[in-house]
């Protein structure tokens, strides 16, 4: 006999324990953006911004390539700050994460790896 209640619960389950991913992103506590940046945008963008690992592998949940310029550059300061601020897609928000004002001096790293 089957129960249809069964996988709606294990479903249901299933997401309240994946946990909210931005919980587990830390906090700017000031000081050092591209510290913060290896801690907390690497593990989804990589270390140099293109979404993939020291071996060149794509990451498991990878992020923008800001290596490509032409898309990278197409976006203005201000997009950049309201993705990193309330997130897109897989992007979580970083609102409680950062000010504002860290979040746009985050800007200028990620033009970096555009730029090269």
């Amino acid at each position: 006999m089957r129960h249809p209640i069964l996988p709606a619960l294990l479903l249901a389950g299933a997401t309240l324990f994946a946990g909210d991913p931005a919980k587990d992103l830390p906090k700017f506590q000031g000081g050092d953006l591209q510290k913060y940046w290896m801690d907390a945008c690497a593990r989804c963008h990589g270390a140099n911004g293109n979404g993939r690992d020291n071996g060149g592998k794509q990451l498991p949940d990878a992020g923008f390539d800001f290596t490509d310029s032409r898309k990278a550059n197409k976006k203005k300061d201000s997009d950049w700050l309201k993705v990193t601020l309330d997130g897109k897609e897989k992007m979580p928000a970083f609102k409680d994460k950062m000010s504002a004002d860290d979040a746009q001096k985050m800007i200028a790293i990620m033009r970096k790896f555009a730029a090269k």
